[in-house]
């Protein structure tokens, strides 16, 4: 008489990852820092927008 080999399937490992929380991340890039990123991809979109006027 043969033996019925059973596999139980191992349970899956739970990964944890870890999200900044808001005041980690506003501190990592502040007001300043947020406010000159607007400022120059503001400026871009003129910049771009100025460029298709004078293409048409």
């Amino acid at each position: 008489m043969s033996k019925k080999i059973v596999r139980k399937n191992k349970a899956p490992e739970s990964v944890v990852t870890l999200q900044p929380t808001a005041e980690a991340s506003v501190s990592a890039f502040g007001y300043d820092e947020m406010l000159t990123e607007l400022e120059a991809i503001v400026a871009d979109a003129a910049t771009r927008l100025a460029e298709e006027d004078e293409a048409a």
